[in-house]
């Protein structure tokens, strides 16, 4: 779907509405596209990615990078 900028601005809702679908806007100034419009994906509690989706899984530090020695552990404050 596109829009000129004028478009865009009298017929934002009918934009945001197209982006929740899961629609791509693109938004053009003179028949050249300048803005591509995509919905957002949604954040767990970390910000970086795949993280989040982790939660629940990981319920130790061995299970999350292997086995670590008690030394290692101690040295790192763990």
């Amino acid at each position: 779907m596109q829009f000129n900028i004028h478009e865009a601005k009298t017929q934002f809702s009918k934009l945001v509405a197209a982006v929740e679908r899961g629609e791509t806007v693109t938004i053009c100034r003179n028949g050249r596209p300048v803005i591509a419009c995509v919905p957002a994906r949604p954040q767990g509690p970390f910000p970086f990615g795949a993280w989040g989706s982790l939660s629940g899984e990981a319920s130790s530090l061995e299970h999350m990078v292997g086995p670590t020695d008690a030394e290692t552990l101690d040295d790192m404050g763990l």
